[in-house]
Order: C-alpha cells, then structure tokens, then sequence
C-alpha cells in the first residue's frame, strides 16, 4: 500500500483506502469490511488501478493498494505494507487481442484501466517483438 500526504492530515476522520475493484482484491475488502475496529477508522474505495492512482496523485484517497508501476507518478510515495497481490505462475491478466499477426499490427488501442498493462504491452513491441506502433490511449467512455 501506498500512502498519500493526506494521510497524514487525516488522522482524526476516518482514512480512506482505495482497492482495486477486481477478485483478487476481494480478501483485503472482505477483511477490511468484517473488522469492526478497522471499519471504523477505514473507509474503502473501490475502482479500477489507474483510477486509484490518480486518486492517490490528487489526495482523493490516503492510501491504495496499487502497482508498483505507478511509484514514479506518485509525489511522495510511502510503503506502509508488505500486502501484495502476486502470483508464481501465469495469471493471464493482461492479454493482446489482434485479427491479424504481430508483424501487421500498427496500431494498439491501450486499457485505461491498468497502467500496468499498458507498460507491459509497450515493453513487448519494443524489446520482444522490436517493433514501433502507434498506441492509442482509450478512455472509460469510449475510444
């Protein structure tokens, strides 16, 4: 978890957390939630990844569980835990869909849900497949 500067303005209201609004985040959530000493001092907010970080960049929220990708557009970021969602094998979570060959793609539409995701696709252009396309960023109403 990341914690904001608002965090430490807080301290008397209670604290706003973002999670990701995905499954896997549904074990923190559901802890959270069914804690009657940290539902009282915690408030959840739930959205997607990017979403969160730029509640995180804008002090909406004191703290969030979120990539470590968006460390470097955080002002001021703070390891409060070692909570982690991870895995050992393949998760599948980011996936590339085309109608024709890697070779003939150039152009690729970008999840504005995940930055995650748009800096794991941009690193296999670039150093699996080494090739420069265009990339288009989508928004939550619509390319």
């Amino acid at each position: 978890m990341i914690l904001s500067l608002r965090a430490k303005l807080v301290l008397l209201n209670k604290i706003k957390v973002g999670a990701v609004s995905y499954l896997n985040a549904r074990p923190l959530i559901y802890g959270i939630k069914g804690s009657d000493i940290l539902n009282d001092e915690i408030e959840i907010v739930e959205e997607y990844p990017s979403k969160l970080v730029q509640m995180l960049i804008d002090d909406e929220i004191d703290m969030g569980l979120v990539s470590t990708a968006s460390i470097p557009f955080l002002k001021t970021p703070h390891i409060v835990s070692d909570y982690v969602i991870a895995a050992t094998g393949d998760v599948a979570s980011v996936c590339l869909f085309s109608q024709v060959p890697i070779e003939e793609i150039d152009t690729v539409l970008l999840d504005y849900q995940s930055r995650t995701s748009i800096n794991l696709c941009k690193i296999l252009f670039q150093f699996h497949w080494q090739k420069e396309v265009k990339y288009i960023l989508t928004k939550e109403e619509g390319v």
